[in-house]
C-alpha cells in the first residue's frame, strides 16, 4: 500500500462548546490525511454555532482548509455519527478521533507504514495530558488492557481499513460500547496493529467525577457489557453517573 493511500478523519461531536477551536487548529496544520469530516450532533444552539464559524473562520492559507468539512447529523450518539461520517467519506483508511485527542504530527506516516505491514485495523497507545501519578497509571492500564484484550477505544484514535469497515457493517447502533463491540467484529478478520507513538487526550473523562470512582464505573459497565447487560442501560447507568457529578 503506498503513499497515495487516502485517509478519512472522522470527528464525531457533541456539544463540545470551545473545544472544536482547538480541533480545527490541531488538524488544519496536520499533515497526510486526505480529508476530515466533523459530524456534528450538537442540540445546543451555540455549539453548533461555535463548529460553523469555527470552520468558516479558516484562513483559505491554511494547507488543510479545504479538506475540513462538516455534516450534521439529528441522530445522537457516537455510533451513528461514526457511521453517517464514514459513509460521508471516500478514504481507503477511516480514523476515528475524539475532539478532545491531539495525533503525533507523522501519525498518517505511521498508520499506512501499520496497513502496509498487513494489519486492516488497529489503534494507537495513549498518554493523558495531565500531570500526576495516577494519569500514568491509568495510561498504563488502558495501553496494556488493549494489548491483552485486543481492543481499542476511541480514545486510542482507531484506525479501520474502510472495506473491512463496511464489511463488519460498521459500529453497531448501540448507546454505549459500541467501541468494544466493533473490535469483536474487527478481530475475526484481523489482529490490530498498534502505534506505540501515544496520541494525547484530555483527561477530563477521569477529572469531573475523580480518577479512581471513574475507573471503578467504566470497570463496572464492561464487566456489565460482558455479561450481556443491555447497552442502553449502561449509557443510562453512565449517564446517570456523570450527572451527579455536575
Amino acid at each position: 500500500m503506498s503513499a497515495a493511500v487516502l485517509i478519512s478523519i472522522i470527528v464525531p461531536l457533541y456539544n463540545e462548546g470551545s473545544n472544536v477551536i482547538k480541533l480545527v487548529e490541531h488538524l488544519q496544520w496536520l499533515e497526510g490525511f486526505h480529508e476530515a469530516i466533523l459530524v456534528d450532533a450538537s442540540d445546543q444552539p451555540d455549539s453548533r454555532a461555535i463548529v460553523t464559524n469555527t470552520l468558516q473562520a479558516l484562513p483559505k492559507s491554511s494547507p488543510n482548509a479545504a479538506k475540513i468539512g462538516l455534516v450534521t447529523s439529528n441522530e445522537s450518539g457516537r455510533a451513528a455519527q461514526m457511521n453517517l461520517g464514514a459513509k460521508s467519506s471516500n478514504g481507503d483508511i477511516l480514523v476515528f478521533l475524539h475532539c478532545d485527542t491531539r495525533l503525533p504530527d507523522d501519525a498518517m506516516k505511521l498508520i499506512r507504514r501499520i496497513i502496509e505491514n498487513g494489519y486492516a485495523w488497529g489503534r494507537f497507545d495513549i498518554s493523558l495530558e495531565s500531570k500526576g501519578l495516577i494519569y500514568r497509571v491509568i495510561e498504563r492500564m488502558v495501553n496494556l488492557r488493549s494489548r491483552v484484550r485486543r481492543i481499542g477505544t476511541g480514545d486510542q484514535a482507531m484506525f479501520i481499513a474502510s472495506s473491512l469497515f463496511n464489511k463488519c457493517e460498521g459500529y453497531p447502533q448501540i448507546a454505549l460500547m459500541e467501541d468494544i463491540a466493533i473490535c469483536k467484529k474487527l478481530n475475526r478478520y484481523s489482529r490490530p496493529g498498534l502505534i506505540k507513538k501515544a496520541v494525547v487526550t484530555s483527561a477530563r473523562r477521569w477529572q469531573n467525577k475523580g480518577a479512581l470512582e471513574t475507573i471503578l464505573l467504566m470497570w463496572k459497565l464492561r464487566f456489565l457489557f460482558w455479561i450481556g447487560v443491555d447497552a442502553n442501560r449502561l449509557a443510562d447507568l453512565y449517564g446517570n453517573a456523570r450527572a451527579n457529578d455536575r
